[in-house]
């Protein structure tokens, strides 16, 4: 016996079977031919390039670092730091203006041509040739540049160029007298130039970048100038009043002018308040005066007080072109001696006036230019008289033996300050 059937039992299973529809008479065709066709690689899905694990990987709620962005700063601030250490690396460490240094090239003309000699080796390199008469070289005091005079006519023009002959560059937009006075300023950008404009000498800052000169001490008729250590804030300089030579001392923008020494004595006795310079520290100022029959070096305060004779352990006689060492300690000077006859040498003797005077380098008949070296370990002289050897002498400041460079160049010449 059997259940009759109902037709509410398989409607459901009905339903299913009317909603998807007739199966199409292809379909088995169809899997028969796919059946045989390789799958797509795996590569070509874009979704299978990240691990599925870690994209359905539940989330936990602790803190992730961003790693890959610290590791894209850390690179970059380490090539910030490599590039940084590279660039100071790239730059030449220079010496300051004033104090001691250590010892490089030395400079000078011969026959028109700039040359510069290594004071260890002696050898010997020419710097600027050709057929321009060069001359009266002298390094900046940074030793990174030469500045020198070209001979245009009855003019001269001032130039500079690198130690190894490159970089040659005209600074001067006119010419000027051939008497003009020029040193480099302690900045290494500018020039100081004493030049003689309608019958006066005119002082005139000179810039390295082109800018248009700039007048310093208004009409005052200048002779020479020194900056003051160590902030070169000052300039003193000699100057011409009323037909007299005074010392005088200006702010270095060339304005506050005032009177160190007053003008006394005729532009005659042209070796009065001559070759005025202060100490390496700028406490004291070492000049010459003139006193009936003989030059005496001088000593005072930076403010012009407490003038008095420096060398008052020796007779007085012939003595000056003071040249203060870069350590400060010692003070060069041309000095001659009146004991049974006329000796003249360069004499050193002790900064603060103390101790002996010990003379240095050979006898000369006439005079001798001379200064230091850049670690005040010798003193670079060239004889100013025919009549002695020309040529460069090494001196001891000791009084030790002396020698003469390997060059035979009688041009007045300059040392390089290089960084210690």
């Amino acid at each position: 016996m059997t259940a009759p059937t109902r037709l509410e039992r398989n409607l459901t299973g009905i339903l299913d079977d009317l909603s998807a529809g007739p199966t199409p008479d292809y379909l088995d065709d169809l899997f028969v031919r796919t059946g045989r066709m390789r799958q797509r690689p795996a590569w070509t899905f874009p979704e299978r390039w990240l691990p599925m694990s870690d994209i359905t990987r539940p989330r936990a709620f602790a803190f992730a670092p961003p790693w890959r962005t610290i590791a894209l700063v850390l690179v970059v601030v380490a090539l910030i730091v490599v590039a940084a250490f590279a660039y100071v690396g790239s730059q030449r460490r220079v010496p300051a203006p004033f104090g001691p240094a250590a010892n490089g090239l030395i400079v000078y003309h011969n026959g028109g041509d700039i040359y510069t000699g290594d004071p260890i080796t002696g050898e010997e390199r020419l710097v600027v040739g050709g057929k321009d008469y060069d001359s009266k070289p002298g390094f900046s005091p940074d030793g990174t540049l030469i500045a020198f005079l070209r001979q245009s006519g009855s003019d001269v023009d001032l130039f500079t160029v690198r130690p190894d002959g490159t970089d040659l560059k005209r600074v001067t937009a006119a010419s000027l007298p051939e008497s003009s006075w020029i040193n480099w300023a302690p900045d290494s950008r500018h020039f100081g130039v004493v030049h003689l404009v309608d019958g006066h000498n005119r002082f005139d800052l000179l810039s390295l970048d082109g800018q248009p000169p700039r007048r310093l001490a208004g009409d005052m008729d200048v002779e020479s100038f020194s900056y003051r250590p160590p902030a070169a804030r000052e300039i003193m300089f000699r100057a011409v009043v009323d037909g007299k030579f005074g010392l005088f001392v200006m702010d270095a923008d060339g304005t506050n002018v005032r009177t160190l020494v007053e003008p006394t004595l005729d532009v005659e006795v042209d070796q009065n308040l001559n070759a005025a310079t202060y100490s390496v520290d700028g406490s004291r100022i070492f000049y010459q005066r003139w006193f009936p029959e003989s030059i005496q070096l001088w000593v005072m305060n930076p403010d012009g007080t407490d003038q008095h004779r420096f060398d008052t352990q020796v007779a007085p006689a012939w003595s000056g072109q003071p040249a203060v060492s870069p350590d400060g300690r010692w003070v060069a000077y041309w000095h001659v001696f009146q004991d049974g006859r006329a000796t003249q040498r360069v004499s050193v003797a002790r900064a603060d006036g103390t101790g002996p005077l010990v003379q240095t380098g050979p006898e000369l008949k006439g005079g001798a230019n001379f200064f230091w070296a850049p670690d005040s370990s010798k003193i670079l002289m060239t004889t100013g008289d025919a009549a002695d050897s020309p040529g460069h002498y090494l001196l001891d400041p000791v009084g030790g033996p002396w020698t003469k460079t390997a060059w035979p160049a009688i041009s007045y010449p300059d040392w390089q300050r290089l960084a210690p």
